[in-house]
């Protein structure tokens, strides 16, 4: 996760090494508690939050909750979290 300074917007993306790469990426994103996006998809997930939205959460906690699956099988589960400038 990246932002460049107090009410810019966030970047982030996961991008797991061959070891851990999955079939499905399943990630959930919140903000104070509050979920703001969600993906399933076929590659490794990225995304952004809105300069808009960051100013509104400042101060709060972003969070990623996410699962990588290989078939049915969980391969990977992570978290990453940061506050919000």
């Amino acid at each position: 996760m990246q932002q460049w300074g107090r009410g810019q917007s966030i970047a982030w993306g996961t991008y797991p090494n061959a070891k851990y790469s999955g079939t499905q990426y399943v990630v959930n994103v919140y903000a104070n508690g509050t979920k703001i996006d969600g993906k399933r998809q076929l590659y490794a997930p990225h995304g952004s939050l809105s300069a808009a939205r960051a100013l509104k959460y400042s101060g709060k906690i972003l969070k990623i909750n996410g699962t990588v699956l290989r078939g049915d099988r969980i391969k990977l589960s992570f978290s990453l979290q940061c506050t919000i400038a």
